[in-house]
C-alpha cells in the first residue's frame, strides 16, 4: 500500500480548493460573461444594454435575455428586445455556426432631426460573424407618431453564403424576401445588386432590384420596380394614411436611373419610365362612390432645378362618380403632353384632353391648352397658377322642375389665374346656342332657339375669405330672342346686351352649400343675398308683342342691402315714352314699381308706328296724356303670390278720332285702385263730335265706378239725332250675369234716324222714344226686348227709284202718315238680330187716305252692328236688301 507523501499531501488542500474556485467559476461564468458584455460592448448611441446569460458550453451557448436601445446622431430610436437565444460556434475556426432566437422585438421610431452632410461611404460588401440567423417570432413596430403605428409579427430567416446575403420575413403566411448579391472581386467596377421580393399567400405578388455601384457618388443606380396597386394602398393605411375605404386593382412598373450627389443621401439626377396597367381604385361612400381608372405611361426626370414628367400617347383615364347627380370623367392621350418644370416655372408642352359625361347635363369636352405654374422653391411650392382651356359641350334634353330645355351647345375658353398672396380670378369668352326652352308653369310659354356670346370675369382673394371677395362680373349679347306662350302673342326682342358689373357675393361662406327644401331654401337664400351688391345693366332693341310698334328698352337693376332696386325705360324712335322704377326686398318677397309717362297725343300718334291691329284706326289729333302708376307684390315662399296696381291715366283737351268717327274737347280719366279684386272709375267727356255717319253729337258725358261685385253707374248721357241717349244713376251687379243696362231714347227725330241707314229714297219726321236694355256677353253688346214707339204722329216715306215689287203696303209707304209707331228689338252679340215694327196710319195717296195697318218683321245678322254705327256707318245694305225684298204684313 502507497502512502502519500508529504509534497502531495501539501498540494491536496490547493488542488481541491483550485477545483472549487474552477466549479465556482464556471457555474458563475455566464453571469460574469453578461456583466463583461454590459461593460465593455460600448457601440455609440447604445443605452441601456442588459445580457441574461444561461449557460455556455464548449460549441454552444445560450442566452435567455439581450435587450438595448440605441439612438442614432439624426434623432432615430430603435429598441431591441431578443429572448431564448441559441448560439452554435466553432472555437478552432472563430466563426458563429448558426443563431436561433426564440422571439424577439424590434421597435423603430423615426426621429425629426437631421444629420450632418457627409461624402458617401464606399460600399463593401459586409462579412458577418454568422452564416445563419432564425428568429421564430420576430414583432416588428415601426411607431410614426403618437397617432398611428404599423405592428406586424412573422418568423425570420437570414442566410450567409459566397456573395449572397438572404433575409426572409414571414408574416401571416406571406413571405418577404430580401436577397443582396455581391460582384465577383475580379470585376471591381460591377456594382451590388439588391432584390426584394414580396409573395403573398393570396393575390399578386410585388418585385424591386437596385443597382448601386461601390461609390455611389460616381456610378449612377438603377431602380426597377413592380407593384400591385392593392399592396400601395394597404402599405400608406399601414402606414397611417387617412385613406377612406377603398379597394384597388393594376399593377405600378417603375424604371429609374439615379445619379447621387456628392454628399450622402443626396440626388443630382433622377429619370426613368412609370406605367400603370389596368389600374383602378373604387372609394366607397354611401353617397357619393367614386371609381377611378388608369392605364398608360409616363416618362419623368429631375435634377436640382429642373423637372420634367411627359405623359405618353395611348394614355387612359376615368374618373366616375355614382349617387343621385352621377358624373363621369375620362380622357385619352393622342399625342404626348408634357409638364416641364425649370427655375421655379412649370409649362406644359402639348394638349390635354377631357370629356365630362353626365345624364343630367350631357357631354362636355374639352381641351387644357396652356398651363403654367410658377415662384415655388420645390415641385410643391407654388405662388403663381394660370392656366386655359377650351370647352365644348351639347346637353340633349335637361328637365327642371317647370323648366325644359333641349339642344343646349357651348363652345369657348376659359382662362384661370392664381396667385396665393393676391387672389384667383378667371375670364370665359364663350358661344351659348340654346335650342328650344320650355316653362310649364302656371303661364305655360317657350323660347325658340337663339345664340348668345358671353364673356365674362371673376376674382377673388386667394385665402379663406373666398365668398366675402368674391366679384364677378360680365356681358351677354343676342341677335334675336323670342318668347311664345301658349296662348296669346309672341314676345319678340330683335337684339338683347346684358351687362353684369362688379357682382360681389360678401357674407356668403355661411349659406354656401346650405340645403333644406322648400320654404327653408329659399329663406337661406334670401339671406345669403342679403350682403350681395351688385348691377346688371339690360339693353334690348325692337321688343314686339302683337304686331304693334317695337320699343327699345334700357333697364338697370341694383342689388344692394338685401333689396333690389331697379329703373329703366321704353323708347319709340328714340324717344322715351314709358319710365319705371321699383325694388324689391328679397328676404319678404315683396317689391313695388311705379309706371310713368307723359306725351302730346299727335306726338304720341307719329311714335306708335306700325299701330298694333286693336289701334289702326285711332287717330290722335290733339291734347295730351300722362299716366302713372304703382304696382306692388309679394310672393311669400309659403304663401300664393299676390300682384295689385293702382294708379290714374288722364288725357287733356284732346281731338281723337276712331274710324270715320270723331270727337272733340274730350277730357278723359281711368283711375284704378286694384285689380284683386278690380276696382275704378272711368270718367269721359266730350264737347261735341260726329258719329261714322256724319250724324253730330255733343255733351257726351261718362262716369263708371267699380267696387268689388258692383258697377256704379254715375253718369252716362249723350245729345244726338235731336234727342238725347241717357241712363239713371243706377248700381248693377260686377261680372253683370244677365243684368242689363236700361238706356233712354228720349226725343229722337225719326228723320236724323231714317238718315243713318242711308237708303236711297227712306225719310221720315216725328219723335221716337223708348227703352233698350243693353247687356254684355261673349265680348259683344246684347239688346233683349228694346222698345221704341212715337209719342205722336209723324211721316214715314220710301219711294226708291227702282221698280217695287207689287205689295200694297211698300205702295203704302210712300207717303205713310202715321197715328202710332212701335218697334221691338232684340240682338246678340253674335250679330243675330230681330225685330217687330207696327205703324197705325194712312196714305193720302193711297185708296184715298183708307187707315192702313202696316208690321214689318225684318232678321237677320248684323256682326258689329254697334261699331257699325257708331264708328265705321257700313251697316245699311242688309237692311236695304230686307226692305226691298217685301218682308212687310
Amino acid at each position: 500500500m502507497l502512502e502519500p507523501t508529504p509534497a502531495y499531501r501539501r498540494a491536496a488542500p490547493w488542488l481541491l480548493a483550485a477545483l472549487l474556485a474552477l466549479l465556482v467559476l464556471w457555474l458563475a461564468l455566464p453571469r460574469l460573461l453578461g456583466m463583461v458584455a454590459e461593460r465593455w460592448l460600448t457601440i455609440p448611441g447604445l443605452q441601456a444594454l442588459h445580457v441574461d446569460v444561461d449557460q455556455v458550453g464548449a460549441e454552444d451557448a445560450r442566452l435567455r435575455e439581450v435587450r438595448a436601445v440605441y439612438q442614432s446622431p439624426g434623432g432615430d430610436r430603435l429598441r431591441i428586445v431578443l429572448r431564448d437565444i441559441a448560439v452554435g460556434y466553432s472555437l478552432p475556426r472563430a466563426q458563429v455556426e448558426r443563431l436561433d432566437i426564440g422571439s424577439a422585438e424590434l421597435e423603430i421610431s423615426p426621429g425629426e432631426g437631421t444629420l450632418p452632410a457627409s461624402p458617401w461611404p464606399r460600399i463593401e460588401w459586409p462579412v458577418l460573424p454568422w452564416s445563419e440567423v432564425r428568429v421564430g417570432d420576430l414583432r416588428l413596430v415601426l411607431v410614426r407618431s403618437s397617432r398611428s403605428q404599423l405592428d406586424v409579427r412573422g418568423g425570420f430567416l437570414l442566410r450567409q453564403s459566397e456573395r449572397q446575403l438572404q433575409a426572409e420575413f414571414r408574416p401571416d403566411g406571406d413571405l418577404l424576401r430580401l436577397t443582396a448579391r455581391s460582384p465577383t472581386p475580379q470585376t471591381a467596377e460591377s456594382a451590388p445588386e439588391f432584390h426584394v421580393q414580396w409573395v403573398p399567400a393570396v393575390g399578386p405578388g410585388a418585385d424591386a432590384r437596385l443597382r448601386i455601384g461601390r461609390q455611389p457618388e460616381e456610378q449612377p443606380a438603377r431602380l426597377v420596380v413592380q407593384v400591385p396597386l392593392p399592396l400601395l394602398v394597404e402599405l400608406a393605411r399601414s402606414l397611417g394614411a387617412a385613406l377612406p375605404a377603398a379597394s384597388a386593382s393594376g399593377t405600378l412598373s417603375v424604371q429609374a436611373d439615379v445619379q447621387f450627389g456628392a454628399a450622402s443621401g443626396s440626388v443630382r439626377v433622377l429619370s426613368g419610365e412609370a406605367e400603370v396597367s389596368a389600374g383602378g381604385i373604387e372609394l366607397a361612400d354611401a353617397a357619393a362612390p367614386l371609381a377611378l381608372a388608369l392605364a398608360g405611361k409616363a416618362r419623368f426626370a429631375w435634377q436640382a432645378s429642373a423637372a420634367e414628367l411627359v405623359l405618353q400617347p395611348g394614355l387612359r383615364w376615368q374618373a366616375t362618380l355614382a349617387g343621385e347627380q352621377p358624373l363621369q370623367a375620362s380622357g385619352r392621350l393622342e399625342k404626348s403632353f408634357a409638364l416641364r418644370w425649370d427655375d421655379g416655372l412649370v409649362v406644359n408642352a402639348g394638349e390635354f384632353p377631357f370629356a365630362l359625361d353626365s345624364p343630367q347635363w350631357g357631354r362636355w369636352q374639352g381641351t387644357l391648352h396652356r398651363l403654367s405654374l410658377g415662384g415655388g422653391d420645390g415641385l410643391g411650392d407654388w405662388r403663381v397658377a394660370d392656366g386655359q382651356l377650351r370647352l365644348t359641350g351639347r346637353v340633349k334634353d335637361w328637365h327642371g322642375e317647370a323648366v325644359r330645355a333641349r339642344d343646349l351647345r357651348l363652345a369657348g375658353d376659359v382662362a384661370l389665374h392664381w396667385a396665393r398672396s393676391a387672389e384667383v380670378s378667371g375670364e370665359l369668352a364663350l358661344q351659348l346656342d340654346l335650342g328650344p326652352l320650355s316653362w310649364s308653369g302656371d303661364a305655360p310659354l317657350s323660347v325658340q332657339p337663339a345664340r348668345w356670346q358671353v364673356s365674362a370675369t371673376a376674382a377673388a382673394k386667394a385665402g379663406g375669405d373666398f365668398w366675402n371677395s368674391l366679384v364677378i362680373s360680365g356681358e351677354a349679347s343676342s341677335a334675336q330672342v323670342e318668347v311664345k306662350p301658349d296662348s296669346g302673342h309672341a314676345l319678340t326682342l330683335a337684339s338683347s346686351h346684358l351687362q353684369l358689373l362688379r357682382l360681389r357675393f360678401a357674407g356668403q361662406e355661411n349659406g354656401a352649400g346650405s340645403g333644406g327644401a322648400g320654404g327653408a331654401a329659399g329663406a337661406e337664400q334670401a339671406r345669403g343675398l342679403a350682403a350681395a351688391e351688385g348691377e346688371l345693366r339690360i339693353a334690348a332693341d325692337g321688343v314686339r308683342f302683337a304686331g304693334g310698334p317695337a320699343p327699345d328698352l334700357r333697364a338697370r337693376l341694383r342689388l344692394k342691402g338685401g333689396a333690389l332696386r331697379g329703373d329703366g325705360s321704353l323708347l319709340l324712335q328714340g324717344k322715351e315714352v314709358l319710365a319705371f322704377a321699383g325694388s324689391h326686398r328679397l328676404a319678404r318677397g315683396c317689391g313695388e314699381a311705379t309706371l310713368n309717362a307723359a306725351q302730346s297725343l299727335p306726338a304720341l300718334g307719329r311714335l306708335l308706328q306700325p299701330r298694333p291691329a286693336a289701334l289702326q284706326a285711332l287717330d290722335l289729333q290733339a291734347g295730351e296724356v300722362d299716366a302713372r302708376f304703382t304696382l306692388d307684390w309679394c310672393a311669400p315662399s309659403r304663401s300664393p303670390p299676390r300682384l295689385d296696381a293702382r294708379g290714374v291715366l288722364a288725357v287733356r283737351a284732346a281731338d281723337l278720332g276712331w274710324d270715320q268717327a270723331r270727337a272733340r274737347a274730350v277730357q278723359a280719366r281711368l283711375q284704378l285702385d286694384g285689380v284683386h279684386p278690380l276696382r275704378g272709375r272711368l270718367k269721359f267727356s266730350a264737347q261735341d263730335g260726329e258719329l261714322a255717319s256724319g250724324t253730330p253729337v255733343a255733351d257726351v258725358n261718362v262716369d263708371l265706378a267699380l267696387a268689388e261685385k258692383a258697377l256704379r253707374v254715375h253718369a252716362l248721357r249723350a245729345r244726338l239725332l235731336g234727342g238725347s241717349v241717357l241712363s239713371e244713376p243706377l248700381n248693377l251687379p260686377w261680372p253683370p250675369a244677365g243684368e242689363t243696362l236700361p238706356l233712354q231714347i228720349r226725343h229722337v227725330d225719326l228723320g236724323q234716324l231714317l238718315a243713318l241707314f242711308k237708303v236711297h229714297g227712306l225719310s221720315g219726321s216725328g219723335q221716337i222714344d223708348g227703352l233698350l236694355p243693353l247687356g254684355y256677353d261673349d265680348g259683344g253688346v246684347e239688346i233683349d226686348n228694346g222698345q221704341l214707339s212715337s209719342p205722336g204722329v209723324g211721316i214715314v216715306r220710301y219711294a226708291p227709284t227702282l221698280e217695287l215689287p207689287g205689295n200694297p203696303g211698300l205702295l203704302a209707304l210712300r207717303n205713310f202718315h202715321f197715328e202710332k209707331l212701335a218697334m221691338r228689338l232684340w240682338y246678340a252679340s253674335d250679330g243675330a238680330y230681330r225685330t217687330q215694327a207696327t205703324l197705325n196710319g194712312s196714305n193720302p195717296d193711297f185708296y184715298d187716305g183708307y187707315p192702313v195697318r202696316l208690321g214689318l218683321n225684318i232678321n237677320g245678322k248684323l256682326p258689329g252692328l254697334f261699331r257699325s254705327a257708331v264708328f265705321s256707318g257700313d251697316f245699311s245694305r242688309h237692311i236695304l236688301e230686307q226692305l226691298q225684298s217685301g218682308k212687310l204684313e
